[in-house]
């Protein structure tokens, strides 16, 4: 009999994947049943048909609860939508022990005026993550239980959710018979499944490519100091080559996915891509004329991560450079194109080695939010992640992961 059973919904613009698995002692995630389903009714990251989405989410569940020999009744959930933003809070409190000891009740006290700060009505706060507490004016710690002090002060990192937007994302799930365990942010759950504590405490910045969304979330000295939700992602790199080729839309996701180059540096030699339009025409499509409209819509993507972390002020402290995943990750060449754009080295981030079962299907960028989701189910995640320097010596192939988006599209 299994126990421990914990599942993932990532819910997005092209798919919805739903994850399945189990949780031994040593907290290593045994992978039961993956399902992914084509998603309709999204549109950047927000619920626009509440019924067809309804449809994928239940088609994505299904998949997974077959093959992991299970029924499940809820599930963490990711979000990500335009209407996501984030703030800094700052605040203290005065230590009124006797022996001015630090407890956990001084830390619930700073996370309560949290909750009470004034913010937009038609917002909630979603996440509230504790950046460093100050001691006395004097001392950044991570932990201030403890400590002798006589006053504390706090800079919390809010991330607020707009209401409409995620009650339609909440009764989506519901109207599939599933509920919600808990709700979280796209790329802080992808963060925990693709980057190192090494890298956090450097100062990393993770950019999460999905279809509908671009997902940025900032690391410096172990903790996040900025997120934000773009909408520009994958979905219009396969827009932009529709109307450049007069292609229908699974064609130009097709051709993106098989030939796509995110940068000419990337591509060997030009070849010419022939492409059947209809049962009597045929066109013809040059490959370096293709890299050139998906770099275009890459660079601007970057540009303006780019600025958005210069206006931050955060640019000069990401020491340990970009990590790229999602599904718009795997274009051939965007690595490279990140590392010319923001003069910083970039690697592709995926899932690695979390455990037995079906791990091994996980290990593609597509899965990195839904596999973050997991990892918030249970206790700790100390013990499933690999040391940055084995990570990142670790190689993967292209023709694979292609081949997985390619059989994927193929179906619909």
């Amino acid at each position: 009999m299994k126990k421990n059973i914990v599942a993932s919904l990532d819910i997005g613009t092209t798919k919805t994947c739903a994850i399945i698995a189990e949780w031994d002692r040593e907290n290593l995630l045994n992978i039961l049943g993956v399902g992914v389903a084509k998603s309709e009714g999204m549109t950047k990251g927000t619920v626009a048909n509440i019924l067809t989405i309804s449809e994928s989410i239940k088609k994505a569940i299904n998949i997974a609860e077959e093959q992991a020999g299970v029924k499940i009744n809820a599930v963490n959930v990711g979000v990500a939508s335009i209407y996501i933003n984030s703030m800094r809070y700052r605040n203290f409190v005065l230590i009124n022990n006797p022996d001015s000891l630090i407890t956990k009740a001084d830390i619930e006290k700073l996370i309560e005026d949290v909750k009470v700060s004034r913010i937009p009505s038609d917002y909630f706060i979603l996440h509230i993550i504790p950046e460093n507490y100050i001691v006395d004016g004097e001392n950044i710690i991570d932990n201030p239980v403890g400590v002798m002090g006589r006053k504390l002060e706090a800079t919390h990192h809010i991330v607020l959710a707009q209401r409409t937007s995620t009650d339609n994302l909440r009764m989506a799930v519901e109207r599939a018979g599933i509920k919600i365990n808990k709700m979280i942010l796209q790329p802080l759950a992808s963060a925990n499944a693709v980057l190192h504590s090494e890298e956090k405490e450097l100062g990393v910045a993770l950019i999460d490519i999905g279809g509908g969304t671009t997902d940025l979330a900032v690391y410096v000295n172990g903790s996040i100091k900025h997120t934000r939700v773009i909408g520009i992602a994958g979905s219009h790199v396969t827009n932009d080559i529709r109307e450049a080729f007069n292609l229908i839309t699974e064609q130009s996701e097709r051709i993106k996915i098989e030939y796509g180059y995110a940068t000419a540096k990337a591509l060997v030699q030009d070849a010419e891509i022939p492409v059947r339009v209809s049962p009597v025409r045929q066109v013809t499509i040059s490959l370096s004329i293709l890299t050139e409209i998906i770099q275009f819509r890459m660079k601007e993507l970057f540009v303006m991560i780019d600025n958005e972390l210069k206006n931050a002020n955060l640019k000069d402290q990401i020491k340990a450079g970009f990590v790229l995943t999602g599904g718009g990750s795997q274009l051939r060449g965007c690595a490279e194109l990140a590392e010319e754009v923001f003069g910083k080295q970039a690697r592709i981030g995926m899932p690695l080695d979390f455990g037995g079962g079906l791990s091994k299907k996980i290990e593609n960028p597509i899965f990195s939010t839904a596999v973050g989701l997991l990892l918030n189910g249970i206790p700790s995640i100390s013990n499933v992640r690999k040391s940055t320097k084995e990570y990142s010596t670790k190689k993967f192939s292209f023709k694979n992961i292609f081949k997985v988006i390619y059989d994927f599209f193929k179906e619909f």
